[in-house]
């Protein structure tokens, strides 16, 4: 089961999920992006995964899509925050975003690398 949660303001278009990106449920987020891709116009769009306990191969494949059209990922479970940063490694960073007893992976889509300095 997968809950889908749009969360539609001017300056961000933010999906929220919540339980298993599985099965037919890969499809029916397929949808959902398609549909709000016409409406986004210059808006942010952020698919927050904070709430997802299990992503399959489809899934993962989705998420690689919407990553590459300029979807940030957010994630904070240890499963689901391994799955960003793979992502992540497609040569865009990853920003660790720390909250009260949780941390999120945040992938800002289109980021440049951060850049290394020894101090």
């Amino acid at each position: 089961m997968l809950k889908i949660t749009l969360h539609d303001s001017s300056g961000e278009l933010r999906f929220k999920l919540e339980g298993r990106l599985a099965g037919a449920w890969v499809g029916e987020l397929r949808q959902c992006w398609k549909t709000a891709q016409s409406t986004l116009r210059e808006r942010k769009t952020t698919l927050d995964l904070c709430e997802v306990d299990y992503v399959d191969a489809d899934g993962e494949t989705l998420l690689r899509e919407m990553f590459q059209q300029g979807v940030a990922l957010k994630a904070t479970t240890p499963l689901i925050r391994g799955l960003v940063q793979e992502i992540g490694k497609t040569g865009r960073c990853a920003t660790v975003e720390e909250a009260p007893g949780q941390s999120s992976d945040v992938l800002p889509a289109h980021a440049a690398a951060p850049s290394r300095r020894a101090l």
